[in-house]
């Protein structure tokens, strides 16, 4: 199978996540640093109904010192792919970071200057004077400039077939403007959008059929969508770190509005607003179609009136 240049595995890197998190392979796999949460949740996923829809995962593995989670290139032989990443949920912490900044707040000068870069009116007085903000204040904000708390997902970045990564969503809340960037991602290609939405299908049947989907809340977790030149496009569910075990006695619906205490993510939330954006983006792209065909047909139905006039 054709491999990534390291160029080009580097920017799908960048757009994944934390570039020291990542180790460059061959071979069909990615490196990821190793988290014993994560490998839990990969090791249950493998026998899962859900098993189709997340990269396959070899196991443990030691390298200089570190240790990483062997996982599937979700990359591997395509041409010239064009990545996008959607982090889902209402919400990108989980609730036990809700505890653990009342009991022991640690204040960030880099999350601080993160939110001043987006809004410099973010941050509250005293954490101006502070120069810092905690990680969880961070988050909690970034997930309500954006879509996240909105519409229960967020493009995190995308990544386009000349390696180029695009991260300005940060401050998009509504549907109209996501709907623009998910048509310009598949340049309005109607068979793409349509693969994308065959592919959500499955996985919504798959979700409700998933015993590790009822009983862990998942959270900070992505979907990742991918086509190439050759027509191939899929999803697939990556980064399970904050994705845990729900406490006995609690049921989850993932799709009900969260308050501290009920565990509830709004993945199946971003997931609907996910579909319905799909869906008007297919009537757009549809649209736009019938429009280049209606002028192809006036511009052939001029060329065939100038013959006939030339030959009269």
């Amino acid at each position: 199978m054709m491999q990534w240049s390291k160029r080009r595995q580097s920017s799908w890197v960048q757009l994944a996540g934390h570039q020291g998190n990542f180790q460059l392979s061959e071979g069909g796999e990615v490196l990821k640093r190793w988290s014993e949460i994560e490998a839990a949740c990969l090791h249950l996923l493998m026998s899962d109904t859900l098993r189709e829809f997340v990269p396959r995962y070899y196991g443990p593995l030691s390298r200089n010192g570190s240790n990483y989670l062997r996982l599937e290139d979700l990359l591997s032989g395509l041409s010239n792919p064009v990545i996008m990443d959607c982090k889902m949920g209402v919400r990108t912490y989980l609730e036990e970071e809700i505890i653990k900044a009342r009991i022991s707040p640690v204040l960030r000068s880099d999350m601080y200057h993160k939110m001043v870069k987006v809004d410099p009116s973010a941050p509250l007085a005293e954490e101006h004077v502070q120069g810092a903000v905690t990680k969880l204040r961070y988050m909690q904000w970034r997930d309500a400039v954006s879509s996240t708390t909105t519409l229960g997902f967020r493009i995190e970045g995308i990544m386009l077939d000349n390696g180029t990564v695009l991260r300005d969503f940060n401050k998009t809340q509504s549907l109209p403007p996501l709907i623009d960037a998910f048509l310009s991602f598949t340049k309005s290609k109607l068979h793409i959008l349509r693969a994308y939405q065959s592919r959500l299908l499955a996985l919504r049947e798959a979700l409700k059929e998933s015993g590790f989907f009822s009983t862990h809340e998942v959270i900070g977790s992505s979907l990742l969508f991918v086509h190439d030149t050759s027509r191939r496009a899929n999803i697939w569910m990556i980064d399970f770190g904050k994705t845990m075990p729900i406490p006995n006695g609690v049921q989850l619906q993932h799709d009900m509005p969260w308050v501290e205490g009920n565990h509830e993510d709004g993945y199946l939330t971003g997931l609907a607003s996910i579909m319905q954006l799909l869906s008007e983006a297919i009537q757009r792209a549809r649209g736009g179609c019938l429009e280049r065909s209606d002028s192809q047909t006036l511009a052939e139905d001029e060329v065939g009136m100038d013959v006939q006039s030339g030959t009269g």
